[in-house]
């Protein structure tokens, strides 16, 4: 019997061993720090060797942009990007079957949006509204229930849709999967540590799951970045309050592997975010208690070893009043 999406999300087969998830690139924070302050403690051999998943990079899929030219000789690229299109070369009834899927979910994530845009206007219009508090405050508690309630069913349906697409193709038991797996596999002999990179979440997501998601990773070290960070948590939300067009909505986009649990990783956080604008944080943080939406800015960067999690240098999440507030293990 196949196991459903739905079930791998919320299952701790497929964890790694440790696991870093840091922001983009920039600030004090370099790969080649992490790599070794893991090696001085213990979490990896002195010159393990290291896997590269780089795919959210579509056509810039390459060591050369990642790794410090002093770890270039431990590295092996996955390139799952490049595998991903051998295998819709060689199979052109499973790429048919993932364009129509990805079609039907956009059609959703537009329904959605619409939806959510109406439902955020209102919880805002709630929260300016004066009179009598005894009253208002229950309102705007249905308001934000409302957008939780369907965030939730968002993401149930993104999974289901997914699924269907799962259960009828069965990508993992077709030739040229099983082919470009079987690739990756003898690759990821003797790896100790993998590093997934940034880029466009959808891409890289898409190409995880392609070639086992969890599965990948199980036992070894991870070092995840940006978009690579996202991936890894429960539900990946996507967000910019200031886009060029205008106003922007946090929405949720999908569910992602289910290995940084507890966690909404957020990326660019202070670029991205109206951080001044404490309604909106509050907001954005109420939404999706009790994980943490962490502000992973350029240089910050949240550890797990075994259940916890901590912060390092100073990284940030958002309070239920929209304050930034230093992150912690427990909140």
């Amino acid at each position: 019997m196949r196991v459903s999406r739905r079930r791998r999300v919320n299952d701790n087969a497929g964890s790694p061993s440790r696991l870093v998830l840091l922001g983009p690139r920039g600030g004090d924070l370099a790969l080649i720090d992490v790599v070794r302050e893991l090696e001085a403690g213990g979490a990896l051999s002195p010159g393990a060797r290291i896997a590269a998943i780089t795919a959210g990079w579509r056509d810039r899929e390459a060591n050369e942009g990642l790794i410090h030219p002093r770890l270039a000789d431990r590295v092996v690229d996955l390139e799952l990007y490049r595998r991903s299109d051998r295998i819709a070369e060689a199979d052109a009834e499973l790429a048919r079957a993932h364009l129509e899927s990805r079609n039907r979910l956009r059609a959703l994530r537009r329904a959605y949006n619409l939806r959510l845009h109406g439902l955020i206007d209102a919880h805002r219009q709630l929260t300016g509204l004066r009179g009598d508090e005894t009253v208002l405050a229950a309102e705007r508690e249905e308001a934000l229930e409302a957008i939780r309630c369907l965030d939730a069913r968002h993401l149930d349906r993104v999974v289901e849709l997914r699924s269907e697409f799962e259960e009828r193709m069965a990508p993992d038991e077709r030739d040229a999967v099983r082919s470009q797996r079987r690739e990756v596999d003898a690759r990821l002999e003797g790896v100790e540590l993998v590093v997934v990179e940034g880029g466009h979440v959808s891409n890289l997501l898409s190409r995880l799951r392609l070639f086992g998601g969890r599965e990948l990773l199980e036992g070894r070290t991870v070092i995840a970045r940006s978009a690579g960070a996202m991936a890894l948590t429960e539900r990946i939300v996507l967000f910019h309050d200031r886009p060029p067009w205008g106003e922007g909505n946090p929405e949720v986009f999908d569910a992602g592997l289910g290995i940084a649990q507890g966690i909404v990783a957020l990326p660019h956080a202070s670029a991205r975010l109206a951080l001044d604008d404490r309604t909106r944080g509050a907001r954005l943080a109420a939404r999706f208690a009790p994980a943490s939406c962490v502000l992973l800015d350029p240089g910050r960067r949240i550890d797990r070893a075994g259940d916890g999690w901590s912060g390092v240098d100073g990284v940030e999440r958002l309070d239920l009043t929209g304050r930034r507030v230093l992150f912690r293990a427990a909140a």
